[in-house]
């Protein structure tokens, strides 16, 4: 499969970082969720659907991804459209997953710079553009 566009890896990264920190952060509940259980693959098409949600000109779009070799499944959705206090572009993002039985959902704050990378907005003030 194809590696993530780099301005897709710093949201994958922080996402992942924080799945992967559970044990550290003595959140270790989140170790046996379905996002820890997700594959290398089950990412890739992850990404890939996110990528498709971002790129969207539709603010409230969704897309659903599934790895037919593990059975792992999940969806991206937009919830609109939102400006940062700094005045970029941003949405969040509704992202769900079902892994062996298991399902989560989160949402996360992601603004597109000026360069074109969306990078996690965490701490950023959003208001609801219009």
């Amino acid at each position: 499969m194809n590696r993530a566009p780099p301005r897709l890896q710093i949201v994958a990264a922080a996402m992942w970082l924080f799945a992967g920190s559970a044990q550290a952060n003595n959140l270790g509940f989140l170790k046996n969720s379905a996002a820890a259980l997700l594959t290398d693959e089950d990412r890739e098409l992850q990404r890939d659907a996110m990528m498709t949600v971002l790129d969207d000109e539709n603010a409230t779009t969704q897309k659903e991804w599934k790895n037919a070799q593990t059975g792992h499944s999940g969806s991206i959705k937009s919830l609109g459209n939102y400006r940062s206090e700094d005045g970029l572009h941003c949405r969040k993002l509704k992202i769900a997953n079902l892994a062996d039985g298991l399902k989560n959902e989160a949402t996360y704050p992601v603004c597109k710079t000026p360069e074109g990378e969306w990078i996690a907005a965490s701490g950023k003030k959003l208001t609801k553009a219009t």
